[in-house]
Protein backbone atom coordinates (compact mmCIF):
# COMPACT_ATOMS: atom_id res chain seq x y z
CA UNK A 1 0.00 0.00 0.00
CA UNK A 2 1.63 3.27 -1.63
CA UNK A 3 0.90 6.35 1.91
CA UNK A 4 -0.75 9.15 -0.24
CA UNK A 5 1.07 12.45 1.65
CA UNK A 6 -0.28 15.24 -0.21
CA UNK A 7 -3.97 16.43 -0.50
CA UNK A 8 -3.18 17.21 -4.38
CA UNK A 9 -2.28 14.08 -5.06
CA UNK A 10 -5.37 12.47 -3.38
CA UNK A 11 -7.46 15.02 -5.77
CA UNK A 12 -5.85 13.67 -8.42
CA UNK A 13 -6.63 10.44 -7.86
CA UNK A 14 -10.35 11.60 -6.92
CA UNK A 15 -9.95 9.90 -3.99
CA UNK A 16 -10.98 10.83 -0.43
CA UNK A 17 -8.70 12.57 1.57
CA UNK A 18 -8.66 12.43 5.78
CA UNK A 19 -5.56 13.79 6.84
CA UNK A 20 -4.96 12.08 10.03
CA UNK A 21 -7.73 9.81 11.31
CA UNK A 22 -8.15 7.23 13.60
CA UNK A 23 -11.25 4.56 13.61
CA UNK A 24 -13.15 3.93 17.25
CA UNK A 25 -13.75 0.19 17.63
CA UNK A 26 -15.66 -1.68 20.56
CA UNK A 27 -17.65 -4.68 21.40
CA UNK A 28 -15.27 -8.44 22.27
CA UNK A 29 -12.17 -8.50 20.82
CA UNK A 30 -13.50 -10.53 18.00
CA UNK A 31 -16.14 -7.47 17.31
CA UNK A 32 -13.23 -5.10 17.34
CA UNK A 33 -10.73 -7.22 14.59
CA UNK A 34 -14.23 -7.24 12.71
CA UNK A 35 -13.38 -3.70 10.97
CA UNK A 36 -9.45 -4.25 10.04
CA UNK A 37 -10.62 -4.50 6.30
CA UNK A 38 -12.62 -1.00 6.86
CA UNK A 39 -9.50 0.47 8.62
CA UNK A 40 -7.10 -0.66 6.18
CA UNK A 41 -9.12 0.30 3.07
CA UNK A 42 -9.62 4.40 4.91
CA UNK A 43 -6.01 4.36 5.83
CA UNK A 44 -4.98 4.42 2.12
CA UNK A 45 -6.86 7.43 1.95
CA UNK A 46 -5.16 9.38 5.28
CA UNK A 47 -1.85 11.43 5.09
CA UNK A 48 1.04 8.62 6.00
CA UNK A 49 -1.04 5.46 4.43
CA UNK A 50 -1.88 4.65 8.45
CA UNK A 51 -5.01 4.89 10.86
CA UNK A 52 -4.71 4.94 14.54
CA UNK A 53 -6.97 2.62 16.41
CA UNK A 54 -8.76 3.25 19.60
CA UNK A 55 -10.54 0.50 20.98
CA UNK A 56 -11.22 -1.44 24.52
CA UNK A 57 -8.86 -3.94 24.40
CA UNK A 58 -5.33 -1.88 23.41
CA UNK A 59 -3.22 -5.05 24.72
CA UNK A 60 -4.12 -7.61 22.70
CA UNK A 61 -4.74 -5.33 19.99
CA UNK A 62 -1.25 -4.08 19.49
CA UNK A 63 0.42 -7.59 19.74
CA UNK A 64 -2.04 -8.63 16.94
CA UNK A 65 -1.40 -5.62 14.55
CA UNK A 66 2.61 -4.74 15.41
CA UNK A 67 3.62 -6.37 12.20
CA UNK A 68 0.84 -4.54 10.17
CA UNK A 69 2.40 -1.49 8.57
CA UNK A 70 -1.23 0.63 7.97
CA UNK A 71 -1.95 0.77 11.73
CA UNK A 72 -0.29 3.57 13.33
CA UNK A 73 -0.89 3.96 17.24
CA UNK A 74 -3.24 1.95 19.63
CA UNK A 75 -5.08 3.73 21.74
CA UNK A 76 -6.61 2.68 25.03
CA UNK A 77 -10.57 3.59 24.63
CA UNK A 78 -11.81 2.30 27.85
CA UNK A 79 -12.01 5.59 29.90
CA UNK A 80 -14.53 6.94 27.13
CA UNK A 81 -17.11 4.11 27.07
CA UNK A 82 -18.99 6.49 29.72
CA UNK A 83 -17.50 9.43 28.96
CA UNK A 84 -18.77 12.11 30.72
CA UNK A 85 -17.12 15.59 30.19
CA UNK A 86 -15.24 16.86 33.61
CA UNK A 87 -15.45 13.88 35.17
CA UNK A 88 -14.56 10.60 33.02
CA UNK A 89 -12.23 9.87 30.46
CA UNK A 90 -11.55 13.76 30.56
CA UNK A 91 -7.47 12.81 29.73
CA UNK A 92 -7.59 10.07 27.52
CA UNK A 93 -9.76 13.43 25.32
CA UNK A 94 -7.17 15.71 26.31
CA UNK A 95 -4.52 12.95 24.81
CA UNK A 96 -6.61 12.76 21.34
CA UNK A 97 -6.79 16.53 21.23
CA UNK A 98 -2.76 16.43 21.13
CA UNK A 99 -2.74 14.09 18.17
CA UNK A 100 -5.08 16.96 16.43
CA UNK A 101 -6.82 14.28 14.51
CA UNK A 102 -8.57 15.65 10.98
CA UNK A 103 -11.02 12.74 10.71
CA UNK A 104 -12.57 10.13 13.17
CA UNK A 105 -14.35 6.87 11.96
CA UNK A 106 -16.97 5.05 14.44
CA UNK A 107 -17.22 1.62 13.84
CA UNK A 108 -19.68 1.04 16.90
CA UNK A 109 -22.68 2.95 17.77
CA UNK A 110 -21.09 4.24 21.43
CA UNK A 111 -22.82 7.51 21.73
CA UNK A 112 -19.81 8.08 24.72
CA UNK A 113 -17.37 7.96 21.55
CA UNK A 114 -18.54 10.70 19.11
CA UNK A 115 -18.40 12.78 22.14
CA UNK A 116 -15.71 12.38 23.29
CA UNK A 117 -14.36 13.23 19.47
CA UNK A 118 -15.73 15.68 19.89
CA UNK A 119 -14.74 17.26 22.96
CA UNK A 120 -11.57 16.49 21.34
CA UNK A 121 -11.59 18.95 18.67
CA UNK A 122 -11.53 16.10 15.54
CA UNK A 123 -13.36 18.52 12.98
CA UNK A 124 -14.41 15.63 10.70
CA UNK A 125 -16.96 12.79 12.63
CA UNK A 126 -18.29 10.00 10.30
CA UNK A 127 -19.78 6.69 11.46
CA UNK A 128 -22.48 4.29 12.30
CA UNK A 129 -25.41 7.01 13.77
CA UNK A 130 -27.97 5.14 16.37
CA UNK A 131 -30.58 8.16 16.99
CA UNK A 132 -30.82 12.25 17.72
CA UNK A 133 -27.82 12.42 19.53
CA UNK A 134 -25.63 10.51 16.99
CA UNK A 135 -26.82 12.60 13.77
CA UNK A 136 -25.94 15.47 15.67
CA UNK A 137 -22.96 14.52 16.53
CA UNK A 138 -21.43 13.10 13.12
CA UNK A 139 -20.67 15.59 10.22
CA UNK A 140 -21.28 12.01 7.91
CA UNK A 141 -23.66 9.99 9.90
CA UNK A 142 -23.71 5.98 8.05
CA UNK A 143 -27.90 4.99 8.55
CA UNK A 144 -27.55 1.79 10.09
CA UNK A 145 -30.33 0.35 7.52
CA UNK A 146 -27.83 1.30 5.01
CA UNK A 147 -25.12 -1.86 3.50
CA UNK A 148 -27.32 -3.40 0.74
CA UNK A 149 -26.77 -6.68 -0.20
CA UNK A 150 -23.70 -6.59 2.12
CA UNK A 151 -25.81 -6.93 5.13
CA UNK A 152 -26.85 -11.04 4.52
CA UNK A 153 -22.40 -11.29 4.74
CA UNK A 154 -22.83 -9.41 8.88
CA UNK A 155 -25.20 -11.88 10.03
CA UNK A 156 -25.94 -10.61 13.64
CA UNK A 157 -24.10 -7.58 12.91
CA UNK A 158 -26.07 -6.41 9.86
CA UNK A 159 -26.09 -2.34 10.26
CA UNK A 160 -21.68 -3.09 9.75
CA UNK A 161 -22.20 -3.17 5.99
CA UNK A 162 -23.22 0.76 6.15
CA UNK A 163 -19.63 1.26 6.77
CA UNK A 164 -18.88 -1.41 3.76
CA UNK A 165 -21.42 0.63 1.16
CA UNK A 166 -19.72 4.53 2.58
CA UNK A 167 -16.38 2.93 1.61
CA UNK A 168 -17.02 1.51 -1.44
CA UNK A 169 -19.12 5.00 -2.76
CA UNK A 170 -15.99 6.99 -1.84
CA UNK A 171 -13.86 4.91 -4.37
CA UNK A 172 -11.96 2.79 -1.68
CA UNK A 173 -11.10 -1.08 -1.69
CA UNK A 174 -11.76 -3.28 1.37
CA UNK A 175 -9.52 -6.12 -0.74
CA UNK A 176 -11.12 -8.96 0.40
CA UNK A 177 -8.57 -10.99 -0.49
CA UNK A 178 -5.68 -9.73 1.34
CA UNK A 179 -4.93 -10.52 4.55
CA UNK A 180 -5.69 -7.54 6.80
CA UNK A 181 -3.06 -9.32 9.85
CA UNK A 182 0.41 -9.48 8.77
CA UNK A 183 2.64 -11.94 10.86
CA UNK A 184 6.26 -11.21 12.88
CA UNK A 185 9.15 -12.91 10.69
CA UNK A 186 10.60 -13.96 14.53
CA UNK A 187 7.10 -15.57 15.23
CA UNK A 188 7.29 -17.48 11.89
CA UNK A 189 9.72 -19.00 12.59
CA UNK A 190 8.07 -20.42 15.95
CA UNK A 191 4.81 -21.36 13.51
CA UNK A 192 7.08 -23.22 11.74
CA UNK A 193 8.72 -25.42 13.95
CA UNK A 194 5.22 -26.28 15.54
CA UNK A 195 4.27 -27.60 12.22
CA UNK A 196 7.41 -29.23 11.14
CA UNK A 197 7.21 -32.77 11.60
CA UNK A 198 3.67 -32.98 11.08
CA UNK A 199 1.76 -34.33 8.04
CA UNK A 200 0.71 -31.64 5.88
CA UNK A 201 -2.11 -30.37 4.85
CA UNK A 202 -2.44 -28.53 8.36
CA UNK A 203 -6.21 -28.14 10.09
CA UNK A 204 -6.56 -24.95 12.75
CA UNK A 205 -9.20 -26.73 15.42
CA UNK A 206 -10.69 -24.63 18.19
CA UNK A 207 -13.75 -25.93 20.29
CA UNK A 208 -13.50 -23.72 23.03
CA UNK A 209 -15.13 -19.93 23.42
CA UNK A 210 -15.23 -18.18 26.97
CA UNK A 211 -19.61 -18.45 26.29
CA UNK A 212 -20.20 -21.90 26.92
CA UNK A 213 -23.06 -21.85 24.65
CA UNK A 214 -20.58 -21.06 21.49
CA UNK A 215 -18.09 -24.67 22.93
CA UNK A 216 -17.94 -27.72 20.85
CA UNK A 217 -18.86 -30.07 23.25
CA UNK A 218 -15.63 -32.70 23.19
CA UNK A 219 -16.74 -35.45 22.65
CA UNK A 220 -18.68 -33.99 19.66
CA UNK A 221 -15.56 -32.32 18.17
CA UNK A 222 -13.54 -35.28 18.67
CA UNK A 223 -16.07 -37.35 16.86
CA UNK A 224 -16.29 -35.25 14.07
CA UNK A 225 -12.03 -34.63 13.90
CA UNK A 226 -11.37 -38.04 13.52
CA UNK A 227 -13.56 -38.53 10.72
CA UNK A 228 -11.83 -35.90 9.07
CA UNK A 229 -8.12 -37.17 9.81
CA UNK A 230 -9.14 -40.53 8.47
CA UNK A 231 -8.35 -38.69 5.07
CA UNK A 232 -5.24 -37.41 6.27
CA UNK A 233 -3.38 -34.20 7.44
CA UNK A 234 -3.00 -32.90 11.17
CA UNK A 235 -4.76 -30.56 13.42
CA UNK A 236 -4.24 -28.43 16.11
CA UNK A 237 -5.95 -27.41 19.01
CA UNK A 238 -5.68 -23.90 19.20
CA UNK A 239 -7.01 -20.79 21.66
CA UNK A 240 -5.81 -19.48 24.91
CA UNK A 241 -4.76 -20.36 27.61
CA UNK A 242 -7.99 -20.60 29.44
CA UNK A 243 -9.11 -23.33 26.63
CA UNK A 244 -6.01 -25.71 28.68
CA UNK A 245 -7.89 -28.35 30.39
CA UNK A 246 -10.66 -28.34 27.68
CA UNK A 247 -7.54 -29.57 25.55
CA UNK A 248 -6.59 -31.52 27.64
CA UNK A 249 -9.98 -33.78 27.69
CA UNK A 250 -9.91 -33.66 23.89
CA UNK A 251 -6.29 -35.01 23.97
CA UNK A 252 -7.09 -38.21 26.56
CA UNK A 253 -10.68 -38.12 23.98
CA UNK A 254 -8.57 -38.58 21.11
CA UNK A 255 -5.84 -41.38 22.35
CA UNK A 256 -8.93 -43.51 23.20
CA UNK A 257 -10.26 -43.12 19.81
CA UNK A 258 -7.07 -43.73 18.29
CA UNK A 259 -7.24 -47.19 20.16
CA UNK A 260 -10.79 -48.19 18.65
CA UNK A 261 -9.82 -47.02 15.12
CA UNK A 262 -6.88 -48.35 13.29
CA UNK A 263 -7.60 -45.34 10.53
CA UNK A 264 -6.26 -42.46 12.80
CA UNK A 265 -2.87 -42.22 14.61
CA UNK A 266 -2.54 -39.90 18.19
CA UNK A 267 0.41 -37.67 15.98
CA UNK A 268 -2.68 -36.04 13.94
CA UNK A 269 -4.11 -34.09 16.71
CA UNK A 270 -1.87 -32.08 18.49
CA UNK A 271 -2.05 -28.95 21.14
CA UNK A 272 -0.84 -25.56 20.18
CA UNK A 273 -0.63 -24.39 24.17
CA UNK A 274 3.09 -24.68 25.58
CA UNK A 275 6.20 -22.60 26.20
CA UNK A 276 5.75 -21.08 22.85
CA UNK A 277 2.34 -20.11 22.66
CA UNK A 278 1.45 -16.53 22.01
CA UNK A 279 -1.04 -14.55 19.75
CA UNK A 280 1.87 -13.35 17.91
CA UNK A 281 2.58 -17.29 16.68
CA UNK A 282 -0.93 -17.82 16.28
CA UNK A 283 -1.45 -15.03 14.12
CA UNK A 284 2.00 -16.59 12.22
CA UNK A 285 0.28 -20.18 12.33
CA UNK A 286 -2.52 -18.95 10.43
CA UNK A 287 -0.48 -17.73 7.33
CA UNK A 288 0.97 -21.25 7.62
CA UNK A 289 -2.01 -23.21 7.81
CA UNK A 290 -4.37 -25.24 5.65
CA UNK A 291 -7.76 -24.54 7.07
CA UNK A 292 -10.03 -23.45 10.34
CA UNK A 293 -12.71 -25.47 11.76
CA UNK A 294 -14.12 -24.70 14.85
CA UNK A 295 -16.62 -22.61 16.57
CA UNK A 296 -17.16 -18.74 16.68
CA UNK A 297 -14.99 -16.59 18.57
CA UNK A 298 -12.49 -14.48 18.79
CA UNK A 299 -9.73 -17.23 17.02
CA UNK A 300 -12.35 -17.77 14.39
CA UNK A 301 -12.46 -13.99 13.47
CA UNK A 302 -8.26 -13.75 13.92
CA UNK A 303 -8.33 -16.47 11.18
CA UNK A 304 -9.97 -14.88 8.42
CA UNK A 305 -8.67 -11.84 8.93
CA UNK A 306 -5.43 -13.90 7.89
CA UNK A 307 -7.29 -14.56 4.85
CA UNK A 308 -7.19 -18.82 6.31
CA UNK A 309 -10.60 -20.29 5.14
CA UNK A 310 -12.41 -21.63 7.64
CA UNK A 311 -15.07 -24.01 8.46
CA UNK A 312 -17.43 -21.80 11.68
CA UNK A 313 -20.09 -23.36 13.80
CA UNK A 314 -22.31 -21.01 14.79
CA UNK A 315 -24.65 -21.69 17.61
CA UNK A 316 -27.57 -20.23 15.80
CA UNK A 317 -28.11 -19.36 11.91
CA UNK A 318 -28.93 -15.55 13.19
CA UNK A 319 -24.87 -15.71 14.27
CA UNK A 320 -23.29 -16.56 11.03
CA UNK A 321 -20.73 -14.18 9.77
CA UNK A 322 -18.88 -14.25 6.75
CA UNK A 323 -17.60 -10.99 5.77
CA UNK A 324 -14.14 -11.40 4.19
CA UNK A 325 -12.30 -14.44 3.23
CA UNK A 326 -14.01 -18.27 2.18
CA UNK A 327 -16.01 -18.93 5.28
CA UNK A 328 -18.88 -22.06 5.69
CA UNK A 329 -21.34 -22.04 8.21
CA UNK A 330 -22.58 -24.47 9.87
CA UNK A 331 -25.34 -24.24 12.24
CA UNK A 332 -26.34 -27.20 15.36
CA UNK A 333 -29.92 -29.03 15.12
CA UNK A 334 -30.71 -27.27 18.13
CA UNK A 335 -30.06 -23.24 18.20
CA UNK A 336 -27.14 -22.84 21.07
CA UNK A 337 -26.22 -26.18 21.55
CA UNK A 338 -22.95 -27.20 19.85
CA UNK A 339 -23.67 -30.45 20.93
CA UNK A 340 -26.54 -30.92 18.34
CA UNK A 341 -24.11 -30.49 15.59
CA UNK A 342 -24.17 -33.39 13.04
CA UNK A 343 -20.73 -34.57 12.22
CA UNK A 344 -21.80 -35.05 8.55
CA UNK A 345 -22.85 -31.83 8.21
CA UNK A 346 -19.26 -30.92 8.94
CA UNK A 347 -17.75 -32.90 6.39
CA UNK A 348 -19.73 -31.36 4.06
CA UNK A 349 -18.99 -28.08 5.13
CA UNK A 350 -15.20 -29.04 4.82
CA UNK A 351 -16.02 -30.15 1.02
CA UNK A 352 -17.78 -27.14 0.17
CA UNK A 353 -14.76 -25.10 1.40
CA UNK A 354 -12.39 -27.33 -0.92
CA UNK A 355 -14.40 -27.50 -3.91
CA UNK A 356 -14.78 -23.31 -3.65
CA UNK A 357 -10.45 -22.78 -2.92
CA UNK A 358 -10.49 -25.16 -6.22
CA UNK A 359 -12.75 -22.99 -8.23
CA UNK A 360 -11.41 -19.48 -6.71
CA UNK A 361 -9.15 -17.25 -9.10
CA UNK A 362 -6.03 -17.02 -8.10
CA UNK A 363 -6.18 -13.41 -6.36
CA UNK A 364 -9.27 -15.15 -3.88
CA UNK A 365 -6.77 -17.77 -2.70
CA UNK A 366 -4.58 -16.57 0.96
CA UNK A 367 -1.52 -14.99 -0.28
CA UNK A 368 1.46 -16.74 0.70
CA UNK A 369 3.84 -15.54 3.38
Amino acid sequence: MTPLSDKTEMADRKAPYYGGAIGFVAGGIGDQIYHLGQLRALAAACRTGNIDIACIHPGPISRILASTPWVGRVIDARPLRRYLPGLRGSDTVRALRLHRYDTAFFMHRSTSFKLAARAAGIPRRIGLADGIIDNALLHEPLPLAAGGARRELWGHRPFIAAIDEYIAGVGLDLAPDIPTILPDQSFMKLARRLIADIPKPVTVVNLFALDEKRRWPVAAAIRTISKLAERGGSFILNAGPDAADTHRKALCVWQDACRASGRIKPSQLSDSLGPDASMERDVALYHLADRYIGVDSFTANLAINCNLPAVILFAKAGDRLAYRAIVEAVIPATDGDLGTVVDTDVLSAARRLAARLDKAPAKDQPLPV
